[in-house]
Formats: C-alpha cells, sequence, structure tokens
C-alpha cells in the first residue's frame, strides 16, 4: 500500500511526516544502542530499518537496496547489482576507520557523501531533515 504525491499531495505530505517522527524515534534509539555496544551495532539491517522507516506507504521498496537503474541529476550511481557488494564495502570502511579518524566529523562526512554516492534514493540524504 503506498500513495503517490501527484494524487493525493496532502496525504502524501503528511505521511512523509509521521514517517519522518518513526524515523527519529528509531534514530534514537539506533543512538542509543550504538553508544553501549559501539560500532558494531552499525549495518546494513539498521539502514534498512531506517530506509524503510522514511518511506513506509510512499514507496514499497522501502528497507531493501535498490534494483534498478536510476538517476540524480547529472550523477548515475553504480549499477544497481554492485550495490550490496558495495555497501559492504562501505560499512567496512566505516568500522575499520572508527577509532582512528582524527575527527569524528571526517567519518561522517565521508559515510554522508559514499553512502549517498552508492545508494541516493535510499542514503543518508532523509537523515538530513528534522522533524516538523
Amino acid at each position: 500500500m503506498s500513495v503517490r504525491e501527484k494524487d493525493d499531495p496532502a496525504l502524501y505530505t503528511k505521511i512523509q511526516e509521521q514517517n519522518l517522527l518513526r524515523q527519529y524515534d528509531l534514530l534514537s534509539n539506533c543512538i542509543e544502542i550504538g553508544l553501549k555496544k559501539g560500532i558494531e551495532a552499525f549495518d546494513k539491517y539498521t539502514l534498512w530499518a531506517l530506509n524503510y522507516a522514511a518511506v513506509s506507504n510512499i514507496c514499497q521498496l522501502g528497507g531493501r537496496f535498490r534494483e534498478g537503474p536510476i538517476r540524480v541529476g547529472n550523477h548515475v550511481p553504480p549499477h544497481f547489482n554492485d550495490v550490496p557488494r558495495l555497501m559492504d564495502a562501505f560499512l567496512s570502511v566505516i568500522h575499520e576507520n572508527w577509532t582512528i579518524v582524527e575527527h569524528p566529523t571526517a567519518l561522517a562526512a565521508f559515510a554522508l557523501w559514499n553512502l549517498n554516492w552508492i545508494h541516493p534514493q535510499g542514503g543518508l540524504a532523509f537523515l538530513l531533515r528534522t522533524p516538523p
């Protein structure tokens, strides 16, 4: 079940706002768990859950890696068949550099860029919004 923006803009906006609140609560839980467990708590399942919360009822493909081609402006992301391997490599880089980066924002900036380069429709861009 999903609502398309062009069919009912008001309902679509309402669902987006509710999704954002659910995602914010989920992200708060993830942060709390991450602070207790460390970097091991950050994995593809966490990303899938956050993505699913962000697009519930507005996209039927939430909570999984893209399985088709996409273009965002001039950016043509890697082929969808490469996404699982690239996401595993992305997570490995984050895990391997978690304790050795000189400044925490450097790793966060890399994570934001790399995730959106690989998977722009499900990247961390949805985390940059603030709740209404």
